[in-house]
């Protein structure tokens, strides 16, 4: 009797069950939050290691080619010229060079013999953080897509004619990765330190407007994406508040780009659309021209960050954007 009595009282009651159930859930939801802001930070530093390696590779190709930064060779108008990404330039100093090798720099980079190495993904190229890192690009001058691995960073070529409320000059004004120029590195006179040479254009060629991927590829698409086309160069532009429209109060992260429906469509011709965007909370990170990463508020005012994206305009930046 004793024995049952003592057994019994090992048992746990309903209530008591209920209760443990209740503690478990109430653990799992407060670990929940903790858990992934650690895999947010982790990723976030995958990215930056990502542009400190660009950064570095950079440097080693400029050191072997008389302090010339690599820039994108692109023909403008409906052309069946070479069009050749920075990135390519890259290639062997980021342990790829074996793609290179067989790489057709007297065809662009959509030929049949190109894109067996342009289709090819490159990891290096790709925020952890960014959507669906299977997406491919494609070429919006045929019409042609799906054909091309991705890349989530674009080189600044400078601040677009566009942008009005930061540009007055009718032109672009010139970055250090500014397209069709040689350009070396002690032509960058605003200094390499605030000057950025690469900046996150995530989820391209999808279109995102305040983290939102908007329709489908090809019907809503930005003109940029592949890690080969120059197109994925980034002029500046500026945006309203929603993504929707230029120039305006949004230097970062309210768009991934413009929309491009229509090949060779005006304002923007055959150029790129894509803007700065990352899927990274309230920042975007930014590989500065001497090869450092800095991550930048996503509420960085379009004055500071249009100097940020010009090689020698004179401007004065503040320390603490």
């Amino acid at each position: 009797m004793v024995s049952r009595l003592f057994n019994a009282r090992k048992a746990f009651t309903l209530i008591e069950l209920l209760v443990v159930i209740a503690i478990i859930a109430i653990l799992i939801g407060l670990l929940l939050p903790a858990v992934q802001k650690v895999r947010e930070a982790a990723a976030k530093t995958q990215c930056v290691n990502n542009l400190k390696q660009l950064g570095i590779s950079i440097h080693g190709y400029a050191s072997s080619n008389d302090s010339k930064i690599p820039t994108s060779t692109r023909p403008g108008g409906v052309t069946t010229s070479p069009r050749i990404s920075w990135a390519v330039a890259l290639l062997p100093y980021l342990e790829q060079g074996n793609l290179v090798k067989t790489y057709d720099l007297a065809t662009t980079w959509s030929s049949a013999n190109n894109l067996l190495i342009t289709k090819q993904p490159i990891k290096i190229f790709q925020c952890p953080v960014s959507q669906d890192e299977t997406r491919l690009d494609g070429d919006p001058q045929t019409g042609t897509w799906d054909i091309v691995a991705i890349s989530d960073y674009a080189a600044i070529t400078g601040v677009n004619a566009l942008a009005t409320n930061v540009n007055t000059t009718g032109a672009l004004i010139p970055g250090i990765m500014e397209k069709n120029k040689t350009v070396k590195l002690l032509d960058v006179k605003d200094g390499l330190s605030n000057t950025i040479a690469i900046t996150e254009s995530a989820g391209r060629p999808r279109l995102i407007q305040k983290g939102a991927k908007i329709g489908s590829v090809p019907t809503k698409k930005v003109n940029g994406g592949g890690w080969c086309r120059p197109a994925s160069d980034l002029d500046l532009i500026t945006s309203n508040a929603l993504g929707t429209g230029y120039p305006g109060p949004c230097a970062v992260n309210c768009t991934n780009g413009f929309d491009y429906p229509t090949y060779n469509m005006a304002p923007f011709g055959t150029e790129g659309t894509s803007q700065p965007f990352s899927f990274h909370s309230g920042s975007i990170n930014n590989l500065l021209g001497d090869g450092s990463v800095r991550s930048i508020n996503a509420a960085v005012s379009v004055t500071v960050f249009a100097a940020l994206c010009t090689r020698d305009n004179g401007e004065t930046i503040p320390s603490d954007y």
